[in-house]
C-alpha cells in the first residue's frame, strides 16, 4: 500500500492512517483475528479489542491511568453493589457480576441509563432499552 489515495482523476490526497483492506490483527482479549477497523470483537464481545481507549471519549489510554487525558473521566470506577473497582475494558464487576456500565450498540461508547440517543453517534436507544429490560 503506498500511503495515498485518489479522490478525483488527476488529484491525490494524502492518506494519515492508511488502512490494509482484509487485514485482521489479534483480539487483544481472545486472541482471534478481527477486522482493523472493528469496535467489538465478534468473538468475545468485548468492546475496542485492538487498542485500550477510554469509555467515555474513545481517546487512547494507556494501563494504569486512573483518568482519562482526554475527558478526564475515571477510568476505573467503584461497583455501585460490592465496591470493587472495575476498570475501562470492563463492563460487569468480576465479583459480583453488576453490570456497571452500558455502551450504545452502534459505537461502544459508555451511555447513562435512560438517554435517548448515544451522545457521541446519535443512535436512538429506545429498542436498546427495552432489550435490557431497563
Amino acid at each position: 500500500m503506498t500511503g495515498r489515495v485518489v479522490s478525483q482523476p488527476g488529484y491525490t490526497l494524502p492518506l494519515t492512517n492508511p488502512v490494509m483492506v482484509g487485514y485482521k490483527k489479534p483480539c487483544r482479549f481472545c486472541g482471534n483475528l478481527v477486522e482493523e477497523l472493528s469496535v467489538m470483537c465478534p468473538f468475545c464481545g468485548r468492546a475496542h479489542p485492538l487498542q485500550a481507549v477510554c469509555p467515555y471519549c474513545i481517546a487512547p489510554i494507556q494501563p494504569g491511568w486512573a483518568v482519562c487525558n482526554t475527558c478526564t473521566k475515571p477510568l476505573v470506577i467503584p461497583c455501585p453493589r460490592c465496591g470493587a473497582q472495575v476498570g475501562p475494558d470492563t463492563d460487569v464487576c468480576d465479583r459480583c457480576k453488576t453490570v456497571v456500565r452500558y455502551r450504545c450498540p452502534t459505537c461502544v461508547v459508555v451511555i447513562a441509563v435512560g438517554d435517548k440517543k448515544c451522545p457521541r453517534c446519535g443512535t436512538k436507544l429506545k429498542e436498546y432499552w427495552k432489550s435490557k429490560g431497563l
